[in-house]
């Protein structure tokens, strides 16, 4: 019984971890595929780059387009939890910190009634109970997108891809709050000293004006379509 039980225990912890794999295999195996079938040139930039780590500051594989006019340099970032919104958020002083603000149902359907922060509506109904919480804030680490391919004339386009996603990937930045613009607040609660501004980015979207942000399935029809942002030129 204490061995079943331990067994299942581990099974709950991995499952995550099992999801993910999956999923990244799939990604790569659709992504050779379309890779083939459009003409384009799929370089990984180191042994296992379909299992990218979050923390590394390194790019994973290069997608040479067939045209020769751009080369997609790829970095992978995960998420093991669905019901989830992924934050990048660039603080006072410049740097980016990510963490993710997760809903783990207790009872009932999964709340309808969030904003896109995943916070309660105040007075919405809701068809469960559910908690919200942020995960430790992060750094993260400044990606070397550099272009592998110096001296040639070709667009390089910095992507970061999630897979597996969340619901959302925000970009915030945090405002300082005026000592004057601060509603009185409760008795024993924390004055705010500076608070979060977002946005959802989508398939496509800058994220701090630094790297693309893509889906999988964003990015294989990124790779089918090839329609190179207004914004790259050759150079």
């Amino acid at each position: 019984m204490i061995k079943f039980a331990a067994a299942a225990a581990l099974a709950v912890l991995l499952w995550p971890l099992i999801v993910c794999a999956c999923k990244r295999i799939r990604m790569a195996l659709r992504l050779r595929r379309t890779c083939r079938k459009e003409g384009h040139r799929l370089v990984p930039l180191h042994p296992f780059w379909f299992w990218g780590l979050n923390f590394s500051a390194r790019p994973d594989f290069l997608v040479r387009t067939k045209d020769g006019r751009a080369v997609y340099t790829v970095k992978l970032f995960g998420v093991l939890r669905r019901l989830s919104n992924l934050y990048f958020a660039k603080t006072t002083d410049g740097r980016i910190e990510r963490f993710e603000r997760r809903v783990v149902p207790l009872a009932g359907r999964f709340a309808t009634m969030l904003d896109e922060d995943l916070k309660p509506i105040p007075g919405g109904a809701s068809s469960g109970v559910n908690i919200v919480y942020d995960t430790r804030r992060r750094a993260r680490s400044p990606v070397d997108y550099a272009s592998p391919t110096e001296g040639e004339r070709i667009a390089n386009i910095p992507v970061l891809l999630v897979n597996p996603a969340p619901l959302a990937v925000r970009a915030s930045e945090e405002i300082p709050v005026s000592p004057w613009t601060v509603e009185r607040r409760p008795m024993f609660t924390k004055k705010e000293e500076k608070r979060l501004e977002s946005r959802t980015v989508y398939d496509g979207e800058l994220l701090h004006l630094d790297e693309y942000v893509y889906a999988a399935s964003g990015f294989l029809k990124e790779l089918s379509d090839l329609k190179l942002p207004k914004d790259y030129g050759i150079f």
